[in-house]
């Protein structure tokens, strides 16, 4: 299976302005406590003010640019949201749904089968070690079996990011 993250909103979520061509946008994708995952672009000069109400999961920044070169771009940005994402995820130790390490395991899988990681051996104590081959570093991913009420939990996340 394989997902593709929504396009950016053309809307600021703080305050609802039209998103133009130039605009740097904040993306962030976070957890409402009592809420499913959702995900907000914000104008970066909003963003300081924003306040998810619960666990942000990752947070990057883009650019808006024209329908033409969003098409042409949409396959990069697409592969670098996946990647940026998946970064941002070991950002904050804080996981107390268990959400980032499900979210971590798929990008994971995603990202290897992609290239952008590389597996370092073999997974030891239900951890998998990868290295990001871009830059070197190397994260420590979980292999715990996945459990169907794991994935239906995460499942909001996936449509909210996935298309």
């Amino acid at each position: 299976m394989e997902w593709q993250f929504k396009p950016l909103s053309r809307r600021c979520a703080v305050s609802g302005e039209p998103l133009k061509v130039g605009d740097h946008v904040v993306c962030l994708v976070f957890k409402p406590e009592g809420a499913d995952i959702s995900r907000a672009d914000i104008l970066a000069a909003n963003a300081e003010g924003f306040l998810p109400g619960g666990i942000e999961l990752g947070r990057w920044m883009r650019e808006v640019k024209d329908s033409a070169a969003e098409e042409r771009e949409a396959r990069l940005q697409l592969m670098a949201s996946r990647e940026e994402f998946f970064l941002s995820l070991f950002t904050a130790d804080s996981d107390p749904t268990g959400d980032k390490a499900v979210l971590k395991q798929l990008l994971a899988l995603m990202l290897e089968r992609k290239r952008v990681l590389r597996a370092l051996g073999k997974p030891a104590n239900n951890i998998q070690r990868y290295l990001h081959v871009r830059t070197r570093d190397e994260y420590e991913v979980p292999t715990d079996e996945l459990q169907p009420a794991q994935l239906v939990a995460i499942q909001p996340v996936l449509e909210t990011l996935v298309g």
